[in-house]
C-alpha cells in the first residue's frame, strides 16, 4: 500500500538514548485550533503561523474561505494582512518585524462520494496532509501543534504526539504536536472505539469500528512485534507511537506514526499477514528517511523488507512465488510502457507499480545476494543513522551499502536504475563429465548486464548450488559436484530480475489489461448489462490501455453476459468457457492464449448485477489467469499450468 510523498526535510538528526532527536528547527510552525463537524461537513480553523518575513504562497482548498488574516510581532501591532486568492492559491507578504501571522478560514468539505482526497460526512472525516485542508507551502516541512474539537459521538486523531485529550458528554478534544520538521499534519475523525496499549514509551492504538473490536489485540500485538523487530534491524523507531485508523475510503495509506485503512479493508486477512507490517516499516523508509531527488527507493525497499520477508519467513516457496509474481507482472508490461527505475516517483497505475515496487524489490534482493546478508543489514543501519528525518536518494543508499560492503557498487546500481528493460537468459549447453558439469550461459541485452547467475545442479545425493558470472553475452563454466550430476537449472529460485523464458510463465490478466493496443468487445444486450460491461472494461484498463482495433495481432478484452459471451467466442473461433469454470459462481474470468493470436481476457457474468459486483475487486487480480466470483467475492482463482522451462536441462540418468 502506497504512502503519500511529502516535501523535503531540511534538518539534521542525532540518535540520543535510542530516540531520534532533532538538532535543528523547522522554518515554519503552525499552531492550529480546529473545530470539525464531520456529519455537517464543516471545518473551521484558526492557524497561527510562525514563518520568516517576505512573500509567501500557500495552497488552501478552494472550498475553504479565508475569514481573517493579520500579522503581529514585538515591534508591530496586530494589523490586517492583505491576501490574494487565485483558486487554491493564497499569496501574502509577511512584514518585517512580524513574528506571527493569523489566518482564520473555514467552509464545507466535499462529501466522500465526490473525492478521496479530503472529505467529510456522517462516516467521519478524512484530511490527509498536503490535501489542502491547511495552508501549505508544499516545500518546507513544518513543526506544528494541533488542537481539534469534534462533537459526540466522533473522536479525532492526527499524526504527531498525543499531548492531551478530553472526552465530554457532547464533544471530544485532543491536542497533537510535532516539534520536528517531519511533514504536515494529517487529521481524521470517526465514531470509533479506541483500544490502547503502551509498549515501552510508545503509545499504540487502534481506532476501530464495532466490527473491528475482535481484531484489536491482534493488531496491537503485531504492531509491537514489528516495531521491535525493525528497530533491532535498522535503528530506533522515530515516532512516539503508532495508530491504526479505520477510515471510510477503501485505502491503505501510511503516515508518520499512523496508518489509515479503509473500514472494509481493515479486517481482511492480507492486512494482518502483509500490509500492516508494510505500513509500519514505512516509518523508517519513506516517512522516516524521506524520498529525495533521483527516484523513489522507499516502496521497493519496504516491499522487500516487509512483504517479501513475511512471505519468505512463512515458507521459502512463498518468497519464490512472490518474486515470480513480480517477473510475471514485468513479462506482461509492454516495452513502450517500461521505464527506468530512477524515474519512478509514485504509483499512478499498474505499469508504474511493476517497476517501482517489483523491480525495485528485486534490486534489493539481488544486492543482498551480491554483498551478503551481514553487509546488507549493515548498509541499512548506516543509511538510517546517516539520514533519519532527512531527504535521501538512490545515491545515498548506494554509498551506505558501499561503505558496508567495502566495494564499489556503481555498476550494479547503474544497470538496474538507469536502464529500461531486463536481460533474457538462455542455457545454451549443459553436459555432464564425470564429477562435473560444463555449461554455457547466454544473455540477450545490449549492452550485456553484469550478472551473478544462480545455478542448481541436481545430483544423486541432492541439490548443489553454484554461482556463474555472466558479464558478457556468453560465459562457459565447469562446475564440480560431489555426486553424479542429473540435471542443471538456471535461476530456478527466481533470484534475478530478468525476462521470463517461455515455459516459465502463463497468460495472466495483465497481459491484456496493460497493453495499449488492447481491443474491447462488449458482449451484452443494450441497457443495464451493456452499461455495466462498459464500466467494468474501463476499470480493468488503465488510462493508457484499451485503444486498439480488434484483430488477431492485438490483445482482446471481451466482457459481457454469459449467453452473449458464448456467442462472441464462437463467432471468433475461440474456445468456450473452460470446463473447470463452467457453471460456477455468478461470474467467471479467464485468459486464452494460442499460437494463432494475441492473448484474450474474457469476463462473463450471469447478468448486469454480476458484472457490476466485479467493479471494485476484479482490477486487483491482475496476476491471475482465471477466477470465479460469487458477487464481489473471488471464491477461487489460479494461474494456468506452465510447460517445461528451457533453463533446465537433464544431463544424466537417475
Amino acid at each position: 500500500m502506497p504512502i503519500p510523498r511529502f516535501a523535503p526535510v531540511l534538518m539534521v538528526m542525532a540518535l540520543v538514548l535510542g530516540v531520534v532527536a532533532p538538532v535543528g528547527a523547522a522554518a515554519i510552525h503552525h499552531d492550529l485550533d480546529v473545530t470539525l463537524d464531520p456529519a455537517a461537513g464543516t471545518l473551521e480553523v484558526s492557524d497561527r503561523l510562525r514563518l520568516p518575513p517576505g512573500a509567501r504562497e500557500f495552497r488552501l482548498a478552494p472550498e475553504l474561505a479565508v475569514r481573517e488574516a493579520s500579522a503581529s510581532g514585538p515591534s508591530i501591532a496586530s494589523r490586517p494582512l492583505p491576501v490574494r486568492r487565485d483558486g487554491d492559491r493564497l499569496r501574502l507578504t509577511v512584514p518585517d518585524g512580524a513574528s506571527e501571522v493569523l489566518v482564520r478560514y473555514g467552509g464545507t468539505l466535499p462529501a466522500f462520494a465526490a473525492t478521496t482526497d479530503r472529505a467529510a460526512g456522517a462516516e467521519g472525516a478524512f484530511l490527509p496532509g498536503l490535501s489542502g485542508w491547511l495552508p501549505s507551502t508544499g516545500l518546507e516541512p513544518p513543526s506544528w501543534r494541533l488542537s481539534v474539537r469534534v462533537p459526540a459521538p466522533f473522536l479525532a486523531v492526527a499524526t504527531g504526539r498525543l499531548v492531551e485529550e478530553t472526552r465530554g458528554a457532547d464533544s471530544y478534544r485532543a491536542v497533537f504536536e510535532e516539534t520536528r520538521g517531519v511533514e504536515e499534519p494529517s487529521l481524521f475523525a470517526g465514531a470509533w472505539t479506541v483500544a490502547e496499549r503502551m509498549h515501552g514509551t510508545h503509545r499504540l492504538r487502534v481506532y476501530g469500528h464495532p466490527e473491528h473490536a475482535p481484531l484489536a489485540e491482534e493488531y496491537l500485538d503485531l504492531t509491537a512485534r514489528s516495531i521491535d523487530d525493525y528497530a533491532a534491524r535498522i535503528g530506533p523507531y522515530p515516532f512516539d507511537g503508532f495508530s491504526i485508523v479505520s477510515v471510510p475510503p477503501p485505502v491503505g495509506l501510511g503516515f508518520p506514526g499512523l496508518t489509515a485503512l479503509g473500514r472494509a479493508v481493515l479486517p481482511l486477512p492480507f492486512v494482518r499477514s502483509q500490509s500492516l507490517t508494510h505500513e509500519i516499516l514505512h516509518n523508517w523508509w519513506g516517512n522516516g528517511v524521506r524520498v529525495g531527488e533521483g527516484g523513489n527507493w522507499s516502496e521497493g525497499l519496504t516491499t522487500y523488507l516487509a512483504d517479501h520477508a513475511a512471505a519468505q519467513s512463512r515458507d521459502p516457496a512463498a518468497g519464490r512465488a512472490m518474486r515470480l509474481d513480480w517477473l510475471r507482472d514485468y513479462a506482461a508490461l509492454p516495452s513502450e510502457r517500461d521505464s527506468r527505475l530512477s524515474e519512478f516517483r509514485v504509483k499512478s497505475h499498474d505499469a508504474s507499480q511493476i517497476v517501482g515496487y517489483g523491480k525495485a524489490a528485486l534490486l534489493f534482493h539481488m544486492l543482498r545476494d551480491e554483498i551478503g546478508p551481514e553487509a546488507f543489514d549493515a548498509g541499512l543501519r548506516g543509511f538510517w543513522a546517516g539520514h533519519a528525518l532527512q531527504d535521501a536518494g538512490w545515491g545515498d543508499l548506494r554509498k551506505a551499502f558501499e561503505e558496508a560492503a567495502k566495494r564499489d557498487l556503481g555498476g550494479f546500481f547503474a544497470q538496474w536504475l538507469d536502464r529500461r528493460g531486463a536481460p533474457s537468459l538462455a542455457l545454451a549447453d549443459a553436459r555432464a563429465d564425470g564429477d562435473s558439469v560444463a555449461l554455457t550461459l547466454r544473455q540477450e541485452a545490449d549492452p550485456p548486464y553484469a550478472l551473478s547467475v544462480p545455478v542448481e545442479v541436481e545430483t544423486a545425493n541432492g541439490i548443489e548450488r553454484h554461482r556463474v558470472r555472466l558479464d558478457g553475452r556468453e560465459a562457459t563454466a565447469t562446475l564440480r559436484v560431489a555426486a553424479r550430476p542429473l540435471a542443471v537449472a538456471v535461476d530456478p529460485g527466481i533470484d534475478l530480475f530478468r525476462r521470463l523464458a517461455p515455459g516459465e510463465t502463463a497468460t495472466i490478466l495483465r497481459d491484456v489489461t496493460l497493453h495499449p493496443g488492447t481491443a474491447v468487445v462488449l458482449a451484452a444486450a443494450e441497457g443495464e448489462a451493456r452499461t455495466s460491461a462498459g464500466t467494468l472494461a474501463g476499470r480493468l484498463l488503465d488510462g493508457k490501455a484499451g485503444k486498439g482495433a480488434e484483430g488477431t495481432t492485438v490483445p482482446l478484452l471481451l466482457v459481457g453476459t454469459d449467453g452473449e459471451v458464448a456467442s462472441a467466442l464462437a463467432a471468433r473461433g475461440l474456445p468456450p468457457v473452460p470446463a473447470s469454470l463452467s457453471g460456477r459462481g455468478s461470474a467467471r474470468v479467464w485468459t486464452i492464449r494460442s499460437s494463432e493470436r494475441a492473448p484474450v481476457l474474457v469476463v462473463s457474468g450471469a447478468d448486469a448485477a454480476a458484472l457490476q459486483a466485479l467493479l471494485r475487486a476484479l482490477p486487483h487480480y491482475g496476476r491471475q489467469s482465471w477466477l470465479v466470483f460469487d458477487g464481489g467475492k473471488a471464491t477461487d482463482r489460479g494461474v494456468w499450468p506452465v510447460g517445461d522451462s528451457p533453463l533446465r536441462r537433464v544431463v544424466g540418468s537417475p
